[in-house]
């Protein structure tokens, strides 16, 4: 089983990579692994995408002021 420390790593490398892309990757990923019949592998990629979710929410745009 994959750890959440794991889990939150790799969406931050995939942020930080792709930016927005990130998203549309790990789903893509978890699709693949659906595909090949890799349930496990499946969920893991589906954590991660939520993982990348929450990150790319969290982001504050640049025009944004911080108070």
């Amino acid at each position: 089983m994959t750890t959440n420390t794991e889990i939150w790593r790799c969406a931050s490398l995939l942020v930080e990579k792709y930016g927005e892309m990130a998203r549309n990757g790990a789903a893509i990923k978890a699709d693949e692994l659906a595909q090949r019949g890799d349930t496990e592998g499946r969920f893991v990629w589906l954590k991660v995408t939520r993982a990348v979710e929450e990150l790319l929410d969290e982001q504050v745009p640049v025009t944004a002021t911080r108070h």
